[in-house]
C-alpha cells in the first residue's frame, strides 16, 4: 500500500433501516414496513457503483439483487472481452471492472473462463490461476 500500484480494501458497514408507515387505514403499527435507508453508506456505496461500473442504476440500491448482479456481471464480462482480445491499448471509458476470468463448478473446481488467453493475463503474462508456493512474495500486485 505504498502507492505504487493498484491496491484493493474490504469494508464492512452497517446503516439502519428506517420505518415508514404504508398509506393504509387501520391501526399504524401494523402499517408500518422497514425501508432500506439511503444515508450517507448508501451514498458511499452508489458513488462506489459509478466509478467501477461507470453507471448509476436504481437497481444498484438493492446490491444483494439478482437484476444487481447480472448487471455487474455484464459490466465485467464486456469489459474483459475489451480487455483480453485487443493488442491495443483502448480507452474503456472510465469504467474499473472487470469479470475475473475464472468460474468456480458446481463441485467447487476452478476453471478457465478464456481459453484464449492460454491461461495467461494478456498484458502480463500472469497466471490466471496462479501456482502454490510456499512462500509468500515480497510484493503482491493485481
Amino acid at each position: 500500500m505504498d502507492g505504487q500500484r493498484d491496491t484493493e480494501i474490504a469494508i464492512g458497514c452497517y446503516e439502519t433501516e428506517e420505518e415508514e408507515e404504508e398509506e393504509e387505514d387501520g391501526d399504524s403499527e401494523n402499517n408500518k414496513k422497514k425501508m432500506r435507508s439511503h444515508g450517507e453508506i448508501c451514498k458511499y456505496r452508489m458513488s462506489l457503483w459509478y466509478e467501477h461500473s461507470g453507471c448509476a442504476e436504481e437497481l444498484f440500491l438493492k446490491p444483494e439483487s439478482l437484476e444487481c448482479v447480472q448487471k455487474l456481471r455484464e459490466i465485467g464480462d464486456e469489459m474483459w472481452k475489451i480487455y483480453s482480445n485487443n493488442d491495443e491499448v483502448v480507452d474503456m471509458e472510465g469504467v474499473h471492472l472487470v469479470t475475473y476470468p475464472l468460474k468456480v463448478t458446481e463441485e467447487g473446481g476452478v476453471e478457465e473462463v478464456d481459453h484464449d488467453c492460454e491461461g495467461y493475463f494478456p498484458d502480463t503474462k500472469c497466471p490466471v490461476k496462479g501456482k502454490r508456493t510456499k512462500v509468500l512474495p515480497p510484493i503482491f500486485t493485481t
